[in-house]
């Protein structure tokens, strides 16, 4: 289990570190990955909300990118998390704080997120976060090498998690 974490909103001076998880040997087919650029724009959009985990030391071992903040149907989107050491259990509690933070900082009705299908160890991470499944969205993500796969959409509703929260 790792330390004692809490969530924050990223700066500036977090996005090499969050590249440098991002960049993780195998996160390219998993996790995906942005340039400098656009995450240098998306810090500042509105419509984003950047999220790291920092432990008791200050250093981050995890991020959150969240898009669509201001769908004014109160969608939210999970764009992207990764942590630096997966397995060790801090996926799960990063998520589990990004969406307390959802519910709790913003106006949404429902948290969706999509994910590659055969990611079982990410399907495991959402669903005991309490996202279900709506569907697969076939061949809609194409891989560094051009292949297509499928995503699974999966959904988390402000009523879902209030219920479960307490």
């Amino acid at each position: 289990m790792t330390a004692q974490i809490y969530l924050r909103r990223a700066t500036d001076a977090d996005l090499a570190r969050i590249m440098e998880i991002e960049r993780t040997p195998g996160y390219e087919t998993v996790v995906g990955r942005s340039s400098a650029e656009f995450h240098a724009r998306a810090l500042v959009d509105p419509d984003y909300a950047y999220l790291v985990a920092v432990d008791e030391a200050g250093a981050i071992g995890g991020f959150a990118i969240l898009r669509d903040l201001g769908n004014i149907m109160g969608n939210t989107c999970l764009k992207r998390i990764a942590v630096a050491h997966p397995g060790k259990g801090l996926g799960r509690r990063l998520l589990t704080d990004v969406i307390g933070w959802v519910f709790t900082e913003t106006a949404t009705h429902r948290f969706w997120l999509d994910h590659i299908i055969g990611n079982d160890r990410a399907r495991r991470v959402y669903e005991a976060c309490g996202l279900t499944r709506e569907g697969v969205m076939r061949e809609a993500y194409a891989l560094p090498d051009g292949q297509r796969v499928d995503l699974a959409l999966m959904s988390l509703l402000r009523t879902e998690w209030a219920a479960k929260s307490g």
